[in-house]
């Protein structure tokens, strides 16, 4: 029987969870264990338990070479053990001996189920472990002066880089090694288990370096490409896309795009041909949101998979699409012709700062990479969107060199056995001993760690731009779209997620702000800057007029600070009204003060004035005492008496001592014309007569009205 009748039909969520599950109790809630290095979008934590228990492992195993992490660990070391433990450091199993011919580790990866494990040694073996049971399943030998031509193997003493499983199988897997041979193994059990070897890719005459092969790994749910078994195979030269069921055939061949070499000096950096730095990533299918159609049935449980891949600074992302056609009956195609449609599509394209040498999917369109310096950025292929996340944790990420070592040529460390992704979370071997794991921090993650920092001001910034959704960076657990999608549902639902923690941000603020007494000026300023445009941001008037002013309202020079925050917002018709008790305020506090008199005629010309609103006795004797005819005559028509700005006005100014002459009118040198009483008073019923509204000239509504002040206005000149 062929192996893979036992491969897995059951998605990986419904199968009981193995005993090294600890991932979801240690790791997902590392309560006990200290934060070592957290920045702005990212935190990253040292495993203590597993940390501290390896230096002990080193002395009987020897160091670590090769690493891979998910509901368990697997080390390799230089001597040629794989030890499996979990995330307290307790050892479930020791494969290998320090006296077998493999040599040290190079490469480990488990089965989708967690039952089977296969590493690639450094003298070329590759080895298929029952690690529960400390057993071998298989063994392929390398290459010996002995062998056929028609053998297949990896060159002896020469490291095996890659290893993988494909799909869900435990008898289907890749490996791939340092001088550029990538071969699929299967094993068959029959009456006996045999071993079937086929060359993937082998190095040709030129110098290519192979950067990385991997398989598409199971990713939980039933996709159609499951039943093609499909493997990547990067080089300096190609990008190469291969099925292995059913016979092995070539589905896509990319050849290298180097990187254009534009004008801007900093993108110029010694380049000729081959790019010396290259990396591959699959995302598997994963649970649609989409609803089946009749004519697209596959979308229905899962979307198809992506590959992600980089040449130097150059990352791309390809979309595996099916075309999904209809017979002449109207049914759909069987799914051998429907993968016959198979194709390739490039739906994203990135240039990084620097070579990437490691990138790996950490979620639906979130692809995760590092540069050679050990910068790590996450790239967002929907909304092309880069993010800088952190550096490497603390102390540095060891890299292999292996490919240098077998081809001398030169060329990046190869990180894949360094760094590892699992559920979300990053994991990393740093120096000789230490394991760290890392995550994205969650925006109300990162809003409560400037408040810890007690950077409140930037908080805040932070949350409105998450309530506006445009932060221009990566957001997890909020609703994401383009800016320009339209999407109103999405919209709602991160103003609704958002808008309470924004108001209870700005209130902690305010509170730890004036419980100080020492606090500058120019922090008052930048708190009260960022409250209003808060507040405007989500429409929300109520908490800008009381809670915001009855802080600042409790010192005079505090409550100017505030006035004059929101002074621009008023001149620009973003505030329209005041309440009554802050436009008092307004009045007193500039009236009283002969630099600020001008602005006010300025800001009581925008601000939209309607009886029992506000103190009109102190306004208007506010405009009379400074000579702010034109808030004088606009107060009074909004009040709905055209008639009495005009007397009024009139006879203000005939009580004036210099009345007689006509520069008391009119203005003189040193008067400000705009507010001369004459050309007050002509604008005004010009405008009036004509039915428009003093002073911005916008007719007066309803029409009737504008009819009835244009009359009573003509009647008081032209009796």
């Amino acid at each position: 029987m062929d192996a893979d009748a036992s491969v897995l039909s059951t998605p990986l969520s419904t199968l009981e969870s193995s005993p090294e599950a600890e991932y979801e109790s240690r790791i997902a809630n590392l309560g006990s264990t200290p934060v070592q290095c957290t920045t702005e979008h990212f935190s990253w934590r040292q495993l203590t338990d597993l940390s501290e228990k390896i230096p002990e492992l080193q002395e009987q195993v020897g160091q670590i070479s090769a690493s891979c992490m998910g509901d368990c660990v697997a080390l390799g070391t230089m001597r040629g053990l794989v030890v499996v433990t979990d995330y307290l450091g307790r050892v479930k199993s020791m494969l290998g001996s320090p006296t077998s011919p493999y040599g040290a580790v190079s490469a480990v990866a488990f089965s989708a189920d967690y039952l089977a494990l296969v590493a690639g040694y450094a003298s070329g073996y590759v080895v298929v472990w029952d690690w529960a049971k400390g057993t071998t399943v298989s063994v392929s030998r390398p290459l010996q002066p002995s062998d056929s031509p028609g053998v297949a193997g990896h060159p002896a003493d020469v490291a095996v880089t890659a290893v993988g499983f494909i799909g869900a199988s435990k008898h289907r897997y890749i490996s791939s090694s340092a001088s550029g041979y990538v071969l699929y193994h299967h094993i068959v059990r029959r009456l006996l288990t045999t071993m079937s070897t086929v060359p993937l890719s082998a190095p040709g005459k030129t110098t290519d370096i192979l950067f990385d092969a991997a398989p598409l790994a199971y990713g939980g749910h039933e996709c159609a490409t499951d039943d093609l078994g499909l493997v990547a195979v990067l080089t300096s030269a190609h990008l190469t896309v291969l099925k292995t069921r059913h016979g092995v055939e070539q589905r896509y061949r990319q050849a290298c795009q180097p990187p254009t070499i534009g004008k801007d000096a900093k993108k110029q950096r010694p380049f000729t041909k081959r790019p010396y730095a290259g990396c591959l990533s699959w995302l598997p299918a994963h649970k649609s949101q989409r609803v089946a159609t009749a004519t697209d049935p596959a979308t229905a449980q899962a979307t198809l998979p992506k590959l992600a891949y980089s040449w130097g600074t150059s990352i791309h992302v390809l979309a595996l699409e099916l075309d999904h056609k209809v017979a002449a009956n109207g049914a759909p195609l069987n799914s051998t012709e429907s993968l016959a449609r198979l194709r390739f599509e490039a739906v994203s394209t990135w240039e990084a700062i620097e070579d990437v040498v490691f990138c790996q999917w950490i979620d639906t369109d979130v692809l995760l990479y590092m540069t050679q310096s050990q910068r790590m950025f996450v790239f967002e292929t929907k909304l092309r969107q880069e993010t800088e996340v952190c550096a490497s944790p603390p102390g540095s990420i060891a890299g292999q060199p292996w490919v240098t070592l077998a081809t001398g040529a030169e060329a990046e460390p190869s990180y894949v056995q360094a760094i590892g992704v699992c559920r979300r979370r990053v994991f990393a071997v740093c120096g000789e001993s230490s394991v760290y794991t890392g995550r994205l921090l969650a925006w109300t993650e990162r809003l409560e760690l400037l408040v810890e920092q007690n950077r409140h001001i930037d908080a805040i910034t932070l949350a409105m731009g998450f309530y506006q959704g445009r932060t221009g960076q990566i957001v997890v657990g909020l609703p994401r779209q383009r800016q320009d999608s339209g999407d109103v549902a999405l919209e709602r639902r991160r103003h609704a997620l958002v808008g309470s923690k924004l108001v209870e941000l700005m209130r902690a603020a305010l509170r730890q702000t004036f419980s100080d007494q020492s606090v500058s000026d120019s922090l008052m300023r930048a708190l009260a800057s960022v409250c209003v445009e808060a507040c405007l941001a989500m429409d929300n008037h109520s908490l800008l007029f009381a809670e915001v002013f009855e802080r600042y309202m409790l010192n005079p020079h505090r409550m100017r600070i505030y006035l004059e925050t929101i002074e621009p917002f008023i001149l620009s018709g973003d505030i329209a009204r005041l309440p009554p008790q802050i436009l008092n305020a307004m009045v007193d506090c500039y009236g009283a003060t002969p630099q600020l008199v001008r602005r006010l005629g300025e800001l009581l010309m925008n601000l939209r004035l309607s009886p029992g609103e506000f103190d009109i006795d102190r306004v208007l004797s506010s405009c009379r005492q400074h000579r702010l005819w034109r808030t004088f005559a606009r107060v009074w028509l909004s009040m709905g008496d055209p008639v009495a700005p005009v007397i009024s006005i009139l006879a203000a100014a005939s009580s004036e001592d210099d009345m007689s002459t006509e520069a008391s009118v009119f203005g003189g040198e040193d008067d400000d014309d705009d507010e001369a009483p004459g050309i007050v008073i002509f604008d005004y019923l010009d405008m009036v007569i004509r039915g428009r509204r003093y002073p911005d000239g916008k007719p007066i509504k309803p029409q009737t009205t504008a009819e009835q002040y244009s009359a009573l206005v003509t009647e008081l000149v032209l009796p």
